[in-house]
């Protein structure tokens, strides 16, 4: 049994006691309270430091994070011109390996100049490349890579005429990619990094996601190379190929995963829909940056399939410019919006500098979303975007981008709203409220103690400086700062 000291359950300011027996929280109160003798108990000092729930990462895409581990970061470079990226890739023409040379965070949306595969056949490079835009959706390539991927004349010559490519098949490909080379070792790299941040659950969120991957993850789960629980979202093509797969404490199957072309207009998504809602019970997660996409699934569900919906759980993923005001009277009903305000910090600048393309004001709402009373949480779209979680936080109370410039915004939300949103509220968006993202007795024991108490800071600039310094996940001490 592990009993924790002078821990301050943020936002309360009094220190408790919180004894932990096998993997449940058996007890929070007075120190004096507890009969039993300490001689037996793997003690705790948190020092007067805030103690919070896990934290829940309510959209992440695991095994691309782990497979950027062994990708080039181009997210800090700017390129304006073609010959900026020329310049660029000059660095690797000479080499020579079957190896596939991967860069991930290019940026080409500031280059006004044509930018198709000719453009990267000649420039010469020698490997296999495969270069994915910062959303992760694009990807950039050359037609030598596309044949090492195994894609025929006739295919290559389609995603030639559709470039930069976003094209299923192809994501699949690359994901194969994902789990070669050192990914073992690097998946104990990640695991590490996330126990570092106070992560004990992650929520799944690829489009593709199938039974293969599932059991994959189940794989490392039970060789406890990964130490999270894991929600899993089957991917909507894939969901009649589960119905077979059973949830068990550490993996578990969440809403269904959809990815619909933003191009199809309203009564395609109400085709779609409609025949998802009267086929499946699932609840639903979909991919909604822009606010016309918003529109057009929101509208779909809440005003033309309503008597089909049903109360199931509709999560919009991403949520960029979703606009609270104006969906206000969907306020009560069971969806949940996944924002990713880490993306103001990495990707601010980006949406200041083409601000005829984006509602600044509407992007990552929280403030507005919190006044009209909507259900929200937080997910770090990883790796998409900084999965550090202080600095998620920080961003999304200030609004400040990584050049340190401000995104205008409606209002500030409080502190305790957005930890609220890493876990309680990420909970209920995969309804894992009762078991987990909170500190009660009799809840599953999924805690961190940070080096500092919240409650104290003035700055937001000190949560900068917030760290983990122990995860418990299952009642187990998972990581322990030095």
């Amino acid at each position: 049994m592990k009993l924790l000291i002078n821990a301050k359950i943020f936002p309360n300011i009094q220190s408790k006691s919180i004894l932990i027996k096998n993997d449940r929280i058996k007890f929070i109160g007075d120190i004096d309270d507890i009969n039993i003798s300490f001689k037996s108990l793997d003690i705790i000092d948190c020092k007067n430091n805030s103690v919070l729930p896990g934290l829940i990462d309510s959209h992440i895409h695991l095994f691309e994070s782990i497979s950027n581990l062994e990708s080039i970061d181009l997210s800090g470079k700017l390129f304006n011109n073609r010959k900026d990226i020329e310049i660029y890739f000059k660095n690797f023409t000479n080499q020579k390996s079957p190896k596939v040379l991967k860069f991930h965070g290019f940026e080409h949306r500031n280059i006004k100049q044509k930018i198709n595969i000719e453009f990267f056949d000649n420039l010469n490079i020698q490997r296999p490349i495969i270069i994915k835009h910062r959303t992760g959706h694009l990807v950039f390539t050359n037609k030598k890579t596309l044949v090492s991927l195994g894609f025929n004349k006739n295919e290559i010559e389609k995603y030639s005429n559709e470039y930069p490519i976003n094209s299923k098949e192809i994501h699949k490909r690359i994901y194969q990619l994902s789990t070669q080379d050192k990914f073992d070792q690097n998946i104990c790299l990640y695991n590490s990094i996330l126990l570092k941040y106070g992560y004990t659950t992650l929520v799944e969120a690829g489009a593709l996601n199938d039974v293969g991957k599932f059991k994959t993850i189940k794989k490392y789960i039970n060789n406890k190379t990964i130490d999270q629980n894991i929600c899993y979202m089957p991917g909507a093509e894939e969901i009649k190929n589960f119905k077979d797969i059973k949830n068990n404490r550490n993996l578990y199957l969440g809403p269904t995963k959809f990815m619909i072309d933003e191009k199809y207009d309203y009564n395609e998504f109400k085709n779609i829909l409609n025949k998802y809602l009267k086929t499946f019970n699932n609840d639903a997660a979909f991919h909604a940056i822009d606010s016309e996409t918003i529109h057009k699934i929101l509208s779909n569900l809440y005003e033309d399939n309503k008597d089909i919906l049903r109360n199931r759980i509709i999560r919009i993923e991403h949520a960029t410019e979703f606009i609270p005001e104006y969906y206000k009277n969907y306020n009560k009903e069971n969806l949940h919006l996944i924002f990713n305000p880490n993306f103001i910090y990495d990707h601010g600048d980006f949406y200041l500098n083409n601000q005829d393309y984006f509602d600044i004001k509407n992007i990552f709402n929280l403030y507005e979303s919190n006044k009209y009373g909507f259900n929200y949480g937080i997910g770090t779209d990883s790796p998409f975007a900084n999965n550090n979680p202080f600095l998620l936080i920080y961003s999304a109370l200030t609004r400040n981008t990584k050049n340190g410039n401000n995104l205008p915004g409606k209002g500030q939300i409080h502190l305790t709203e957005i930890i609220k949103a890493f876990t309680i509220n990420n909970a209920k968006s995969i309804k894992m409220d009762k078991k987990i993202g909170s500190i009660k007795t009799g809840k599953n024991a999924d805690l961190i103690i940070l080096n500092k108490n919240l409650s104290n800071i003035k700055n937001y600039n000190e949560l900068l400086e917030v760290k983990v310094i122990n995860t418990i996940i299952n009642g187990e001490t998972k990581y322990r700062l030095n």
